[in-house]
């Protein structure tokens, strides 16, 4: 029994799949499916019942994955120790973002690694919120950038600064004589949400999708990347709602459109980095966090607590 067996056997009961399995495991199927019968053989009992289209842990299975996955994570661990005492410089970075996110930090991150940690490697990644919470469980990324509303807790939250909300029109609507807005008063045939949350409290008084209110609009442009739906909005009297970060960078590359900003409350989000509980890169994070405290992306108010 070693190590990469437990994992295998853990794979499987997570996907309820061999061959799910094999595919994040890295291996081929027959090699996992061999593995755990060596596994079964070793101790001397079944840990799955194998079925036609379905796979599912016997009694004595849920067990032993219980066990198993209770030493995978003691084994990462240690890997994770082993990483705080070594240069962290060293160890790759991984960061994840999202989509709301990336197109505006990817140079601002890029000036803050480059000052505090020019010999390290960074990987950023774009996804969604609930993925890249799951792939900071799965030790993939070391944090990912999310709103407090989007966040998992059984991870640990460090905010690192708040930032209002904003309805983006084109230069010229008729909205744009407005000083401030109510989420009520969007209008539900104009507006285009997005299918993911931006983490902010007041998206639940914002018009929901209605096939019938756009049923007059030419486009569904609903399930187009968030930059890509700004765009449109600048040639047409469509509108989204836009971070404050996006929409001062947006600003700064002259595109036409105006930002109306919502009322209160639930118009502010907290958003910070999502880590795992005694991650070992939380003195990088620190000093991240400083960072941002001491020089914040235009639009935003730092919130970081040493």
């Amino acid at each position: 029994m070693n190590l990469r067996d437990l994992e295998y056997a853990a794979a499987v009961a997570k996907l309820g799949s061999f061959s799910g399995a094999a595919d994040i495991c890295h291996v081929s199927q027959p090699a996992l499916s061999n593995q755990i019968r060596k596994l079964e053989k070793e101790l001397g009992m079944d840990l799955f019942i194998r079925m036609s289209g379905e796979t599912r842990l016997t009694a004595f299975g849920q067990r032993v994955v219980a066990i198993a996955e209770e030493m995978l994570v003691g084994a990462q661990r240690i890997k994770d120790a082993a990483t705080e005492f070594r240069d962290p410089e060293a160890v790759p970075f991984h960061i994840g973002l999202t989509p709301t996110l990336a197109p505006y930090l990817t140079k601002y991150f890029s000036e803050l690694f480059s000052e505090l940690f020019p010999g390290m490697r960074v990987t950023m990644i774009e996804d969604l919120p609930q993925n890249m919470l799951q792939q900071v469980e799965d030790h993939t990324l070391d944090v990912a950038l999310v709103a407090q509303l989007n966040h998992n807790p059984t991870l640990d939250f460090t905010s690192i600064w708040s930032e209002p909300l904003y309805l983006a029109v084109r230069n010229g609507h008729p909205l744009v004589t407005l000083t401030s807005i109510r989420p009520e008063e969007v209008p539900e045939h104009d507006f285009i949400r997005l299918p993911h949350s931006f983490g902010y409290a007041l998206e639940d008084r914002l018009p929901t999708p209605d096939r019938q209110a756009r049923a007059t609009k030419r486009f569904d442009l609903t399930a187009l990347r968030f930059e890509t739906i700004c765009r449109h909005i600048c040639h047409s009297d469509d509108c989204t709602i836009v971070s404050a970060l996006a929409a001062e960078q947006f600003r700064q590359d002259a595109w036409p459109l105006s930002f109306i900003p919502f009322e209160a409350p639930g118009n502010l989000r907290n958003l910070g980095a999502a880590s795992r509980k005694n991650c070992p890169r939380k003195p990088l994070l620190a000093k991240i966090g400083a960072y941002i405290q001491r020089n914040p992306p235009e639009g935003v108010t730092p919130t970081f607590e040493a």
